[in-house]
């Protein structure tokens, strides 16, 4: 009894720091998810990795120079449960994606869906940013009419309805 009593406020404690710890690992405060917005660009890395998955990829400036961006995506565990793998996205593919936006402006942010070369649509997001089917379709007829921003486009059909 008397070891029970010792180790229960331990046990009591670790179960407080890990339900902390878990709770602030899956905050999306980092991620403006107000704003949608798509890019297309060359994979350089799939880091198909535990607690979260990582697409790195280069998107070239205006000037013609490249930028490599970072975004954060689904656990493994997910992802599989999706039909995406460590071999969905390859060095030197070329991958258009919508992002939410890191709100410190470095290029990045959480990923929602991808758009692989042969056209088929993916969703790695975690949550960060809205990759499920009704953005995926809400996002296919916007790129249909050239919007690369939920703002851009929303504004269009706003001035369209008025």
């Amino acid at each position: 009894m008397t070891t029970i009593s010792k180790l229960l406020p331990v046990a009591a404690a670790a179960a407080f720091l890990g339900a902390t710890a878990a709770s602030a690992h899956h905050s999306f405060a980092m991620f403006d998810r107000d704003q949608e917005i798509v890019k297309t660009g060359t994979v350089q890395r799939w880091a198909f990795n535990n607690p979260h998955s990582w697409l790195y990829v280069n998107v070239k400036n205006e000037d013609g120079t490249d930028t490599l961006w970072s975004f954060e995506g689904s656990a493994p565990p997910s992802l599989v449960q999706r039909g995406i793998t460590g071999n969905t996205m390859k060095p030197g593919d070329t991958v258009t994606f919508m992002y939410c936006p890191l709100r410190d402006g470095r290029p990045g942010g959480a990923i929602g869906w991808a758009r692989l070369e042969d056209g088929k649509y993916i969703n790695p997001a975690d949550g960060g940013c809205a990759g499920n089917e009704q953005a995926i379709n809400r996002w296919k007829g916007w790129l249909d009419k050239g919007y690369t921003s939920k703002a851009e486009a929303e504004k269009a059909e706003g001035a369209s309805t008025n």
